[in-house]
């Protein structure tokens, strides 16, 4: 009978938290789970800790998402599962309480497991604070009289110990000091390091061992210092109990003082575990520790919390095993992850979500392959276009050189020839004007020589004067003839040139074809050159900007550095040579004082020393600048 009654409570869903049905959820049907009754699980919330309640009252874990509080909507009569998977009531538990009549959230695909719901005390605790307060106030007043009346009993105790040990007399009364100082050491060091969450376990048994060390002396005390009365066989025992218990009730309330202050700090962390009721163990005590084994694996610290999975997981169980007609056998790996997942820390709702989260994470690898294949694709797409496009330069570079080192040739050779035409025909003409010369002036010779012989003196001066006559119409006949041979070398010439036109032009019209190949090339180059302009402009506008924000000081500071730098002055030695720049040039610069002018010369080299250059909009303000004054 008790065990029916387990196996019910297992298995009815919790109250608070209701599956999500769909529209096609039939009603009524026989072996759903049962509403919840007043079981075991009824008296759980008298064995918590104050404050808490288990998942039938408040909420226990303010640590989780504020829809873990949200009121559950109707209650339907019994789940089914949409499209043969069951959506299973989502539960609490590491972080997660789920929110009733919702589906699964797949969005992201990255929800990962948060740290375990921790069951923290309510807002209204069972003992007011200043009640605690003063318990807190007595606790300490009681221990402050164990500790002194301890202490000193120890004291007393040790040092007649330590001396009857053999230790010297000066040193045996300082023997206890040092071992309860240890003792008080230990214990307030391990305190204060719990408190600061690094605590060291060292401490904590080198006190105990110290502690133990002095009950063992307080204890063998009791059978070595007696008095003539105690010769009784119970004396010996219980006089080792009063050295003894002192010591022990020191060392207890240190250890309660420690088990309030971690405590404390797991429920400030968030760490703070609760305890499976005693009754539970005596009740059922192997399925309890089932259930510790499990609450502990998945770092579940809420118990009301582990009890809701337990009793979803069960439910699901039977849920599924009637849809199957009885045979758990027929489900497939995804119906069964709930029962697979759970030893794993995952609830039933996050068991059955892991498929759609597995297959939206694989999505968006996918996608974000897809993604990366695009970027690599465009990537070589616009590594071929500058390729391309640097070839095409590269082409019309050479075009180009090829038409101009034709036309240069072309232009030579008519040059030349030119000129070898008009020599060849100034030397014709210089040769026919010297050979007549020459026949004139040996026929004037012979007739004046004949006249001298004969009378035919006048005749033969005649006829001199007639040769002097032809001569000079030969020499003009031969001017003639050089003007026209310089008339046949200029339409030589002309000739010449406008074959060479004619070549040029036909030169000309292959690199028209040419420049109509690169024409889209030399587009796309102006649209990047466009672009280039436009950061260019974009560059100017900020180091225009840049210049508005300086004062009236810095300025002319930067403009007598650019008037140093014009004057030759070399950056790394600017303090030095400051005299290139004389000051009145400064002050007719700048339209200030001597003393200021000084100064501002001073700062420019400064200035210049420790690395400041023109930029392109210093150097055009410069050039206006001179441009005006000019």
């Amino acid at each position: 009978m008790t065990t029916h009654h387990t196996l019910h409570d297992l298995t009815r869903p919790p109250v608070p938290l209701a599956p999500v049905v769909p529209d096609t959820a039939p009603v009524g049907r026989a072996g759903a789970p049962a509403p919840h009754p007043a079981g075991e699980d009824a008296g759980m919330e008298t064995t918590l800790t104050h404050g808490q309640t288990t998942g039938q009252g408040e909420a226990v874990a303010p640590a989780a998402p504020a829809t873990a509080g949200a009121a559950p909507g109707p209650r339907p009569p019994a789940p089914v599962r949409p499209e043969g998977t069951p959506a299973a009531p989502r539960l609490g538990g590491q972080g997660r309480p789920g929110v009733p009549g919702q589906g699964v959230s797949t969005a992201g695909a990255t929800a990962s497991v948060d740290p375990a719901t921790v069951a923290t005390p309510q807002a209204g605790s069972a003992v007011p604070r200043r009640i605690a307060r003063l318990l807190a106030v007595a606790a300490l007043a009681g221990m402050i009289p164990v500790t002194i009346i301890g202490f000193a009993a120890s004291y007393s105790t040790l040092a007649a110990m330590a001396e009857a040990a053999g230790f010297a007399p000066w040193l045996a009364p300082w023997i206890p000091v040092g071992i309860d100082g240890a003792i008080i050491g230990f214990l307030a060091l391990d305190l204060y390091l719990t408190g600061r969450r690094i605590p060291w376990p060292l401490l904590r048994f080198g006190a105990h061992a110290m502690t133990a060390a002095t009950v063992i002396i307080n204890a063998s005390a009791g059978t070595v210092l007696k008095t003539a009365a105690e010769d009784t066989v119970v004396a010996g025992p219980v006089r080792m109990l009063w050295h003894a218990l002192m010591p022990v009730l020191f060392v207890v309330g240190v250890e309660g003082a420690r088990r309030l202050i971690v405590h404390a700090a797991q429920l400030e962390d968030g760490t703070a575990s609760d305890r499976v009721p005693l009754h539970r163990w005596v009740l059922s005590p192997v399925r309890t520790a089932r259930l510790y084994r499990r609450m502990r694996l998945a770092v579940v610290r809420s118990y009301p919390e582990m009890v809701e999975r337990e009793q979803a997981l069960e439910g699901y169980r039977v849920w599924l095993t009637q849809e199957l007609d009885g045979d758990l056998s027929q489900a497939s790996e995804v119906q069964l992850l709930p029962m697979t997942m759970a030893p794993r820390g995952y609830t039933v709702e996050q068991a059955l979500a892991l498929p759609a989260k597995w297959r939206a994470e694989a999505e968006e690898r996918k996608r974000a392959e897809a993604e990366r294949k695009r970027a690599e694709a465009e990537r070589v797409r616009l590594q071929k276009k500058a390729d391309r496009l640097a070839a095409l330069d590269d082409d019309a570079d050479i075009t180009v050189a090829e038409h101009e080192r034709a036309t240069r040739t072309g232009r030579a050779a008519a040059e030349a020839e030119a000129a070898r035409a008009e020599a060849e025909a100034a030397a014709a003409a210089a040769k026919a004007v010297a050979e007549h010369r020459r026949t004139a002036a040996e026929r004037l010779a012979e007739a004046e020589a004949e006249a001298l012989e004969s009378e035919r003196a006048a005749a033969a001066r005649r006829k001199a004067a007639e040769d002097i006559a032809a001569a000079e119409r030969a020499d003009a006949e031969a001017e003639k003839q050089c003007a026209e041979a310089a008339r046949a070398t200029a339409e030589v010439e002309r000739q010449t040139a406008s074959a060479a036109r004619e070549r040029a032009a036909a030169k000309r019209a292959d690199a028209d074809k040419a420049a109509a190949e690169s024409e889209r090339a030399e587009s796309e180059r102006a649209a990047a050159a466009a672009r280039y302009e436009a950061s260019m402009i974009e560059a100017r506008a900020q180091q225009a900007e840049d210049y508005a924000r300086l004062s009236t000081r810095e300025r002319s500071e930067r403009l007598v550095a650019r008037m140093l730098l014009v004057a030759g002055v070399t950056p790394q030695t600017a303090e030095r040579q400051i005299d290139a720049v004389p000051l009145s040039t400064v002050m007719e610069a700048l339209g200030v004082k001597q003393s200021a002018a000084s100064d501002i010369r001073k700062a420019a080299a400064v200035l210049l020393e420790a690395g400041y250059r023109p930029n392109a909009l210093e150097t055009a303000l410069d050039a206006a600048w001179d441009g005006s004054q000019s």
